[in-house]
């Protein structure tokens, strides 16, 4: 009779742990989803991530918010989602700079690579330099003849130190052999708006961002950052066919969870995440705000994003990008 006791108690026991794996991951999500989201509000981060979730919360049957929290140039955001409890109620959208960048220019209360579980990749951001309309730069070339003439005069904007916008110009100056004077700005946004405005003459940027002032007259693209040119404006040569041979850069934001997350959940919110970057629709939308669709699944973007700290890292040093 005893030994049935303890067969019952041990069946009961087995139960109880393995039950609410099982529940959770059928009934998960059972209420609304935050993306705690460490990007200034109508940066190209920000509308990708906008963009896809709206369709992402109607494939998962809840709805999902983005939560805006800028501060310490993103690592306030990351180090929340890092310590949010792992039951998919919080993720973070999280772009390049907070992973790849910013934890290698300063201490940061999380580890890029453990603190988080990869879920997928949402969008790359094509990035453009563009100058302000009345500038006298209308090519590659002007600028760093300009440049190399009068090293330090010519200010660039950018969203921070460490931002995708600071990085992309490091690469520039470093490739191209000149000197620029960086003027940071409180988020990608505000500094496209500071040459529109004509405070600054020049900067890189996501399309995404720019494009509006570009349609508007306020902003003039001359070239593409990426290692090919975009179907958003064809006709805007890239920085290595102006010169700059080998050039490449891109910005790119994905969506990430609490590192003890469970494989139920972060396969099933990869799952829908795929099918809904696979929607015309969503294309469609991401493509008019200049935004191109980067499908990856939980495994391919971890893969990635260890080998883009490595490359981030290596830009870094070579550049010579400090904290400051």
């Amino acid at each position: 009779m005893q030994k049935f006791k303890i067969v019952r108690v041990l069946i009961f026991f087995i139960l109880g742990v393995s039950a609410p794996i099982h529940v959770l991951s059928q009934s998960w999500p059972s209420r609304p989803i935050t993306f705690i989201t460490p990007l200034a509000v109508g940066s190209a981060s920000d509308v990708a991530l906008r963009i896809v979730s709206e369709q992402l919360g109607k494939s998962l049957g809840q709805s999902i918010l983005i939560d805006n929290q800028m501060g310490a140039s993103g690592a306030i955001g990351a180090e929340k989602v890092a310590n949010a409890t792992a039951d998919g109620s919080i993720f973070c959208g999280c772009n390049n700079a907070i992973l790849s960048v910013l934890p290698q220019l300063r201490k940061v209360p999380y580890n890029p690579l453990k603190s988080f579980k990869p879920i997928g990749m949402v969008a790359v951001l094509p990035t453009v330099l563009v100058v302000n309309a009345d500038s006298p730069f209308k090519s590659v070339k002007e600028l760093i003849d300009y440049a190399k003439v009068n090293p330090g005069k010519v200010e660039y904007a950018s969203g921070g130190v460490g931002s995708p916008q600071h990085i992309a110009m490091a690469m520039f100056e470093s490739m191209a052999g000149v000197k620029f004077t960086h003027v940071p700005y409180k988020g990608a946004s505000q500094a496209a708006v500071g040459v529109a405005s004509g405070e600054i003459p020049i900067m890189f940027n996501a399309i995404g961002t720019v494009l509006p002032l570009i349609k508007s007259g306020k902003l003039r693209p001359i070239a593409v950052a990426g290692s090919q040119r975009t179907l958003v404006m064809p006709e805007i040569p890239t920085v290595s066919e102006s010169g700059v041979a080998g050039y490449n850069y891109a910005s790119w934001v994905g969506i990430i969870g609490p590192a003890g997350i469970s494989d139920q959940i972060a396969e099933k919110m990869s799952g829908d995440l795929l099918k809904t970057l696979a929607l015309p629709e969503t294309i469609k939308r991401l493509n008019e705000n200049g935004i191109d669709p980067f499908p990856m699944n939980a495994s391919q973007m971890g893969i990635f994003i260890a080998a883009d700290y490595q490359r981030m890292g290596k830009v870094i040093k070579d550049a010579g990008i400090s904290g400051e």
